[in-house]
């Protein structure tokens, strides 16, 4: 699954995002990122886990915020249509700059694995 959808480039089969270290600014048109008030981005849409937005925080190495295009880590908070937490996916951009994901487990799924 692509997510979220960029008219910019295509993604590869099973990649799932590429907002991280993208060179294309959120202002322009095409681009499926809003960047916020307090320097982290939305995106408006359902999301893989059945979110209806998703806020990313994008990081450097150091854990300071920074732009999307800087990005070496980033944090995807999806949420529901009251604002809920979903889940959490976390990033890493690697040095040719495909991002790889990993995400929160609920209680239940976490339990689950256990026994």
């Amino acid at each position: 699954m692509k997510f979220p959808v960029c008219e910019f480039t295509e993604a590869e089969p099973g990649f799932y995002s590429q907002c991280a270290s993208c060179p294309i600014d959120a202002s322009s048109s095409g681009c499926a990122l809003e960047e916020l008030e307090d320097g982290n981005y939305q995106f408006q849409g359902d999301t893989p886990h059945g979110g209806v937005r998703a806020v990313f925080h994008f990081r450097d190495n150091e854990g300071n915020q920074v732009i999307k295009r800087e990005a070496v880590h980033v944090e995807i908070h999806e949420l529901d249509d009251h604002d809920h937490l979903i889940t959490v996916l976390y990033g890493m951009v690697d040095p040719e700059g495909i991002m790889y994901l990993k995400h929160t487990r609920t209680e239940t799924n976490s339990r689950e694995i256990i026994q």
